[in-house]
């Protein structure tokens, strides 16, 4: 019976901690380069749905830092987005890791459509 609720209590923190992971799905409006922070802001069109509470208003933006492995790749296959005027789901870690007062990408995937 212990062993029943042990399970129960972890599958609940783990649908807790998951469902405070973000996505917006949108066009990205523009891409603001931030060299003294070494960070990377995305501004989607009409804003980032369902943001962390540590997401500031200064700005409705999804923010990574230059320093991830695949920041340039990141990098290049965003702007090819934004250029070609493509939607792009953005997936969220939920919480301000890489920028205190924005949510942090996790991944996105560009849509074809």
């Amino acid at each position: 019976m212990a062993v029943k609720k042990i399970l129960l209590i972890i599958s609940l923190l783990g649908f807790s901690i998951a469902s405070h992971a973000g996505w917006t799905t949108s066009k990205i409006d523009k891409i603001l380069f931030y060299e003294s922070g070494n960070l990377i802001y995305i501004y989607p069109v009409g804003g980032v749905n369902n943001p962390p509470s540590c997401h500031g208003t200064n700005g409705d933006y999804i923010s990574y830092r230059m320093s991830r492995p695949m920041a340039k790749e990141y990098l290049s296959a965003l702007m090819a987005a934004m250029f070609a005027k493509k939607t792009v789901t953005f997936r969220t870690e939920g919480d301000c890791i890489d920028q205190s007062v924005s949510d942090t990408l996790k991944y996105f995937t560009v849509n074809a459509e």
